[in-house]
């Protein structure tokens, strides 16, 4: 932080800076005082929407795969999921079976399974799954931590809160939020109200409502 600090205060002609909006603002408001020019690359949470129509394998298998590769430590990994109503409970065991699939039963002791980089953001990603569990959350899979491994198991979240931390803090670890829905409409607004998306993740094979998505979000990237 220090070093960044004194850096911000020299003269540049222009920044580069990737990471979250919070401290893009900071830098933003630095460089105005030299009237550097600046390039945000900005971090933002990647929404995730399987719809009635989603081949259910397909999607677990991706979504696993791409959220607790590297211990969810990957910009672009899917951050929260919103999941129809019809599809919910398969696509929740579909999605725990691809886990013991690539880590086995126990996954603690899987040699494929990764720890948190460091201590600071083992507790910052631990204080997550306290805080969305004393707003109402539910853990229904994982939830395992090791204070001496920087150990979270993957962990899958429902009935979080809007104002829980793990909602509004780009994640950066091995924690899925689930949430039901049925009228794509409302899944639009909750994403429309946050910053704007890094990625938007569709699993769908109905056009009209890929195309629906794509017409009302915007994103680093959509696929």
């Amino acid at each position: 932080i220090e070093t960044s600090q004194a850096l911000l205060a020299l003269p540049f002609n222009h920044i580069f800076f990737t990471g979250a909006p919070s401290i893009g603002k900071i830098v933003m408001k630095a460089a105005a005082k030299h009237l550097a020019s600046v390039t945000l690359e900005l971090g933002g949470k990647s929404p995730t929407i399987v719809d009635e129509t989603a081949n259910i394998n397909a999607a677990a298998t991706r979504i696993a795969w791409s959220k607790f590769l590297n211990n969810g430590q990957i910009c672009i990994a899917p951050d929260y999921l919103f999941v129809h109503k019809n599809v919910r409970d398969k696509f929740i065991k579909a999605v725990q079976k691809k886990i013991k699939h690539f880590y086995g039963e126990s996954v603690e002791n899987s040699n494929d399974y990764a720890r948190m980089v460091n201590t600071r953001h083992y507790n910052r990603v631990k204080s997550y799954i306290d805080d969305a569990v004393s707003k109402g959350a539910t853990v229904i899979g994982g939830g395992q931590t090791n204070d001496k491994e920087n150990f979270i198991s993957p962990t899958i979240l429902t009935n979080v809160p809007a104002n829980s931390k793990v909602m509004e803090e780009e994640i950066f670890g091995p924690l899925l939020p689930i949430h039901e829905y049925e009228d794509i409409n409302e899944v639009l607004k909750v994403i429309n109200s946050k910053e704007k998306a890094l990625t938007v993740y569709v699993f769908s094979s109905r056009k009209k409502n890929i195309n629906h998505i794509l017409n009302n979000t915007r994103a680093g990237g959509t696929c």
